[in-house]
């Protein structure tokens, strides 16, 4: 037999009322930050994997790619394979590499107008130090040798000189890893952000908590199924989301920290290493044989482990479908379980 409300009157329904009106407005507030905490975050952290990082690791390979067309020509000229191949087949490989990854920097466009400018200087630069190169192969195959290498001299202080192609391109790495602090400085990713949501869920809970609290006095009953099953969700929600943000703040702070570093000091080794052979040679010392530039194995493991920890700090974990769900059951579980007291009070 239900038991009968202690309390009667006007005064016992608007209580009943405000508590599922406040348990509403905080399920709604709790819903829409979670939602746009999780959104926003994740969305900076996927903006700096497919356009931020992809942009400035494009521009490093650019780089070393032509400091290596830059060494392989000189190796070809210097151990006189170039009076058969010219350049050799190493040096197009790179030019192809490297012109490759200027079309995929003007594609991604992170940097603005000075990046676009940057980038159009490089692009005209290259095709005059190619231009240069090719001097260089016809006169030395000629038979002029000195006036090819005149030529090539040429072309490699277009590249190294100051305010050269390659010191453009480091610039527009410059630029893409400014935009990448950046991002890592928005308070999306900010590591204190989660506590908003544990606040929006605390106030929710608090207000589950009371309702449970008077419908227990006021109806000599100790739980209510519905608001008892709505608290059970907030808290495993919350302990979801927190568990997210929690895997996805690691694997950020790890790539930020140790992945990107790692990968861009290998590029900046293989780069530092391709400078001093080509500089070797045009000094005339012994010719070095280029081959397979030595750190792309490390630096494509590097990379991967890169990409992999931002896809950890990008996956949502399901949480985007989940919140709404949750959030309506948290809703009509509260409305069922004061709705009742309130049919029990006006019956």
């Amino acid at each position: 037999m239900e038991a009968a409300p202690t309390e009667t009157g006007s005064r016992a329904v608007r209580r009943v009322q405000l508590l599922l009106a406040c348990t509403l407005g905080l399920t709604a507030l709790y819903g829409l930050t979670a939602a746009i905490t999780l959104s926003r975050g994740h969305a900076t952290v996927a903006e700096a994997r497919e356009r931020g990082v992809p942009a400035l690791l494009g521009a490093l390979t650019a780089h070393s790619a032509l400091s290596d067309a830059d060494r392989a020509a000189w190796t070809s000229f210097r151990s006189g394979e170039a009076q058969l191949i010219g350049p050799g087949p190493k040096y197009q490989n790179d030019i192809t590499t490297a012109g490759q990854n200027l079309e995929r920097l003007a594609v991604l466009d992170t940097t603005g107008t000075r990046g676009r400018q940057l980038l159009q200087a490089v692009n005209g630069q290259l095709v005059t130090y190619q231009g240069l190169v090719e001097q260089a192969d016809a006169t030395y195959r000629q038979g002029t040798r000195q006036l090819g290498y005149t030529y090539l001299t040429y072309g490699s202080t277009l590249l190294h000189g100051p305010g050269g192609l390659l010191g453009q391109i480091d610039e527009i790495a410059a630029l893409n890893r400014a935009e990448l602090d950046r991002g890592r400085r928005s308070v999306w990713v900010a590591p204190g952000l989660s506590l908003v949501v544990v606040a929006a869920a605390a106030a929710l809970l608090a207000c589950l908590v009371w309702a449970q609290v008077h419908t227990a006095r006021a109806f000599r009953r100790t739980l209510n199924p519905a608001l008892l099953l709505a608290s059970v969700l907030v808290a495993g929600l919350t302990g979801w989301d927190l568990d997210a943000v929690a895997r996805g703040e690691h694997a950020l702070r790890t790539a930020e920290r140790r992945a990107l570093p790692a990968a861009v000091l290998l590029w900046q080794s293989q780069i530092d290493r391709a400078d001093a052979e080509s500089r070797g040679l045009r000094e005339g010392r012994s010719a070095a044989r280029s081959g397979d530039r030595p750190a792309g194995t490390a630096t494509g493991s590097a990379e991967a482990r890169l990409d992999s920890l931002l896809a950890t700090a990008a996956d949502d974990r399901g949480l985007p479908l989940a919140l709404p769900l949750a959030g309506l059951a948290i809703a009509l579980l509260a409305g069922a379980g004061l709705g009742v007291r309130l049919a029990e009070f006006r019956g």
